[in-house]
């Protein structure tokens, strides 16, 4: 693994765990409530398979035939989930939102590892890339812009959850970040 994958990972590893971390504030009670598992263990076969995963998360060993990373108290995996994990909400997350600007912000934090790793190679993202050695020859200046923008957006989150204030330039800046076609409304 070359320096500059080894110095993304660490970063991706930061706000992947910033992500959680403000999901975590605003959604938690409503998934402890919740009868329905959201979660899939068709879904971990992606960290599974996907190189970049398995190095960020480093826990391929834990793979369940039938479970995959699930546990009975959630998944295993604490870094390096596919981005699907993050990206999805159910109704009821955004019925509880306060207003339509929450429930967008929502869906924005969800979406940025996906923005953070888009492009990696043409239109390929970095967890959908199949071999270490290609892992390796990225040009990583594309995406440490996108993964600074991710981090940005976290960072002007946290401020909104805290304060209840967007600026106008903090709002465009949240529109920056792309979210997965599959998401979108």
């Amino acid at each position: 693994m070359n320096d500059p994958l080894k110095t993304y990972i660490e970063k991706y590893t930061q706000l992947e765990a910033g992500m959680r971390e403000s999901i975590a504030r605003k959604g938690n009670s409503l998934c402890a409530q919740c009868s329905c598992i959201g979660c899939d263990a068709v879904m971990c076969i992606e960290a599974l398979k996907s190189p970049f995963l398995k190095l960020v998360h480093q826990q391929a060993a834990e793979y369940d035939e039938q479970k995959g990373f699930l546990s009975e108290a959630g998944c295993k995996l604490k870094k390096g989930r596919p981005s699907v994990c993050y990206e999805y909400f159910c109704d009821d997350h955004f019925y509880v939102q306060p207003d339509e600007l929450h429930a967008e912000v929502l869906k924005i934090i969800g979406t940025l590892l996906y923005h953070a790793t888009r492009n990696a190679k043409g239109d390929i993202p970095l967890d959908e890339i199949m071999t270490e050695k290609e892992l390796d020859q990225l040009d990583f200046d594309s995406l440490e812009k996108h993964l600074q923008e991710s981090m940005q957006a976290l960072e002007i989150i946290r401020t909104f959850y805290c304060t209840g204030n967007l600026t106008e330039e903090s709002y465009q800046a949240l529109k920056r970040i792309r979210i997965a076609k599959e998401f979108q409304a």
